[in-house]
């Protein structure tokens, strides 16, 4: 699986090309284009604002923006719980099934694998084809796979029974909850100052990578308070209940996202100033 992986990477690098930048533009577009560059750069240069500063201007930024602030939030919570199933679930299976290692292996990465560009490349196509019908396409995306995913993550870990049922409901919550991403990235782009992208699309990065971050260490914490480690059983309850708590938790801001998105690109839309989706 991992020399499948290797070679699909290289094919990948060497097949796909970027594509090149404003080629459908005109001259006069590309010239203007090209005069705001020089003067971002040139205003970037003469600022000498450390990175803390910076940082607290592109918060603030955030916070000034309700769709862009939604969406932070709701990643936010989103990935909390994905990365208390990326980093427990294995030990969960582990440990109730340790005679299944190596089908856990085998299955885990297919899941990974299909299920995940599954979710990817079909959470984009749906987005993009629905857009026009309904602004609210790619906030649903989002909270479909939020509100399936604790039933499918219970139905696999509060049972030590069966483990293909497990497994199966794990490629299943990959293949509903993957979808996220993309259509969170752009209703923050689509919604964003053109000039301040790059700063909120970063800032995006960083608090879903806190998020990640802290929470092993606050699932730890709790896991061991419970006796986890010798009562393996517990972990199923537990993922169940974090992931319930933060994927659930983050509908009503994924919802509100929707709502100031659809506004946003309707106002948008009547000036003339829409950003293509």
């Amino acid at each position: 699986m991992a020399a499948a992986g290797a070679v699909f990477s290289a094919l990948t690098f060497l097949g796909i090309k970027e594509p090149e930048r404003g080629r459908y533009l005109s001259e006069e577009e590309k010239r203007k284009e090209e005069e705001k560059k020089a003067k971002a750069a040139a205003e970037a240069a003469s600022s000498n604002k450390n990175p803390i500063s910076a940082f607290i201007e592109n918060l603030s930024l955030v916070v000034s923006l309700p769709t862009a602030r939604n969406v932070l939030i709701a990643s936010s919570l989103r990935n909390f719980g994905g990365m208390i199933v990326s980093s427990f679930l294995p030990v969960f299976f582990g440990r109730n099934f340790p005679a299944f290692k190596a089908e856990y292996a085998a299955l885990n990465a297919l899941a990974l694998s299909v299920c995940g560009m599954t979710a990817s490349l079909g959470g984009g196509i749906i987005a993009d084809k629905f857009e026009k019908k309904s602004r609210m396409t790619k906030a649903i995306l989002c909270v479909q796979g939020c509100l399936l995913s604790p039933f499918l993550i219970g139905l696999g870990t509060l049972q030590t029974g069966n483990f293909y049922l497990g497994v199966l409901c794990y490629a299943l919550k990959v293949l509903v909850s993957g979808t996220y991403s993309g259509p969170a990235i752009t209703m923050i782009q689509n919604t964003s100052p053109q000039s301040q992208q790059g700063n909120v699309v970063s800032l995006y990065f960083f608090c879903i990578t806190m998020a990640q971050t802290l929470s092993p260490a606050i699932f730890t914490a709790f896991a061991n308070k419970m006796g986890a480690l010798s009562n393996p059983a517990l972990y199923g309850p537990l993922i169940t209940g974090f992931v319930a708590i933060s994927y659930w938790g983050s509908i009503p801001f994924w919802w509100a996202a929707g709502k100031s998105y659809k506004k946003h690109m309707d106002e948008a839309e009547g000036t003339g100033e829409a950003v293509a989706a």
